[in-house]
């Protein structure tokens, strides 16, 4: 069927919906691309950008060479997929000449390779953008079927600017892609309500498979289609067909899932175990999630109080939050078969994320489709005339209350990074020479005063001091160590990502003896303090921000000897 046929068959209504939709998802794509150069490589800074995780995920794209079948990304602590996804995007673009070659002499630190790199990363990002704008479209058509074209639309909306949601789409990670496929399989799993044929069970098992091999644990969503297959039993229906239909979608499921990732049979032992300590499945699924993440969720309560409170409280806004959960709450006592199959995915997930150690607010996003469905649903019920202005204007202050900080957000991915303004003000003003201190060891929370400091090794990053001829650097390998005043450096530099947890939270000795020590010392003045511009509209300091949104609004505190 042509396309001008298949558009005279729509009423008027499916297509001012499809007009509609076409904006929603321009708007979300607009939001999601904007500020996305963010602090990307350079010849300063060639190794990495400011997200952690961004140098080894591109690390694990770069091994891959889809046309040659070298499929082992030797990295799994999460699937593959997402990988080959932003590998074929980096083959694309060298096609078409997007990405310039390094000279063959260039070596990963070197400043000659900063622009390849820069690339690399852009493109991988867009890669992100990409899925977290098609999750949009996804949200839509589920909501629709759901609760209704205006419930789709808004739902969709509220997901295009949820702030966590927009960010995270600006990085080369899993998250935001892991959650296009959820989406996936949640919408097949309601389709499985409405007609159980093969192809839907089928495409139900691939999505999940898909999203698992992008981040193991959105597996789970594979509850969503299974409760659908319960829920849709016809009386004096064949038990045998019914079995064979359930037995076909969990063998697409798993075929997906390695053609996905199929290091399970490329190289059983480094998916396992790793290559390196703090890598592989094992490590990422059963340890990492029962040791923690340092000191950054250490006495931060029940993860599911903690997920409540910051992680969605941030990511979606107080607002939008406050009207999902009643959402959930009306979903939840009217409750259809549809609802059953969105609630048992939400509980499931959230539940176990709750006994997780490790507690990143973008461990979440999978859920804000879910989420926005369940605030649309209060926005599109049926009230009273009188009641009907006053959720219309909830909802446009919702709306507009996150926009705005998704808005302020992206305000600071738009402009020089306080770390980039503070090594151009050392630059400036520090002589050659200068004696530079850091309270723990340099990463990306740092000034990018040497390329080492974006390795992912703490040793690898002590190895500035060695090589840094523009200052003499002091790292010590004993993280607050206050014998580093006793030395008396010229500068002292440490970021709130540094502080937020040993200091202003856990106030552990050491740290807080360091920080109280150079604020009372009388050969040190305070010399800089430079936030991202959110960071001094709501006051972050002093408060308990999700760490993976500080990635993009640091403090940089730079004390100086008088």
């Amino acid at each position: 069927m042509s396309l001008s046929k298949w558009m005279s068959g729509l009423s008027r209504e499916d297509k001012k919906g499809l007009v509609l939709l076409a904006l929603v998802v321009f708007f979300g794509f607009c939001l999601r691309v904007n500020g996305i150069g963010w602090s990307l490589p350079n010849a300063h800074h060639p190794l990495a950008t400011y997200h952690p995780d961004e140098l080894i995920n591109l690390e694990a794209a770069l091994k891959v060479d889809i046309p040659h079948f070298q499929l082992d990304t030797e990295f799994y602590n999460y699937g593959a997929f997402y990988f080959y996804l932003v590998s074929f995007a980096h083959t694309l673009a060298r096609g078409w000449g997007v990405i310039p070659s390094s000279p063959p002499s260039a070596t990963a630190l070197s400043p000659e390779s900063a622009p390849e790199r820069a690339a690399l990363f852009l493109v991988g990002r867009y890669t992100t953008a990409l899925l977290g704008t098609l999750t949009i479209v996804a949200i839509y058509f589920l909501g629709r079927r759901l609760y209704g074209r205006r419930a789709g639309l808004i739902a969709a909306l509220l997901y295009a600017i949820a702030p966590l949601a927009v960010i995270h789409a600006h990085f080369l990670t899993v998250d935001v892609p892991a959650t296009f496929f959820v989406t996936m399989a949640l919408l097949w799993a309601v389709r499985l309500l409405e007609r159980q044929n093969w192809a839907n069970y089928v495409l139900a098992g691939v999505w999940v498979g898909l999203a698992a091999a992008t981040k193991y644990n959105t597996g789970i969503v594979l509850i969503a289609p299974i409760v659908a297959h319960i829920k849709n039993q016809i009386p004096d229906t064949c038990q045998l067909h019914r079995k064979a239909h359930f037995t076909v979608m969990l063998i697409a499921m798993g075929f997906a899932f390695i053609i996905g990732c199929p290091a399970p049979l490329l190289n059983w032992n480094t998916f396992w175990n790793g290559t390196y300590p703090g890598s592989g499945v094992y490590y990422e699924l059963f340890v990492h999630s029962r040791e923690g993440h340092g000191l950054v969720f250490v006495q931060t309560g029940f993860g599911g109080l903690y997920h409540l409170v910051v992680s969605l409280n941030w990511g979606l806004g107080t607002g939008l939050l406050l009207l999902s959960l009643i959402g959930l709450v009306v979903v939840w006592l009217r409750r259809r078969p549809a609802d059953t199959v969105l609630l048992s995915f939400f509980v499931l997930y959230y539940l176990s994320s709750c006994f997780s150690a490790v507690r990143f607010a973008r461990y979440m996003l999978p859920l804000f489709p879910v989420l926005c469905l369940f605030a649309s649903r209060i926005l599109t019920l049926k009230i009273e005339d009188k009641r009907r202005a006053t959720a219309r204007n909830l909802g446009y202050l919702v709306i507009g209350t996150t926009f705005i900080t998704s808005l302020l957000l992206l305000s600071d991915m738009t402009v020089t990074d306080p770390r980039d303004r503070a090594r151009n003000l050392l630059e400036e003003k520090a002589p050659q020479g200068a004696t530079i201190a850091f309270a723990s060891t340099p990463w990306f929370y740092s000034p990018p005063l040497s390329p080492y400091f974006g390795a992912p090794s703490p040793a690898t990053r002590r190895k500035a001091v060695e090589t840094t001829t523009r200052y003499k650097l002091l790292i010590s390998e004993k993280e607050w160590d206050t014998s580093l005043l006793d030395a008396k450096p010229d500068y002292i530099i440490f970021s709130n990502l540094e502080t937020q947890h040993p200091v202003t939270r856990l106030k552990l000795k050491e740290p807080t003896a360091f920080v109280e020590n150079l604020k009372a010392s009388s050969d040190y003045t305070l010399w800089q303090q430079d936030s991202a511009s959110l960071s001094d509209i709501v006051k972050l300091q002093g408060s308990l921000v999700p760490e993976d949104m500080l990635y993009t609004m640091p403090r940089l505190t730079i004390y100086k000897r008088k």
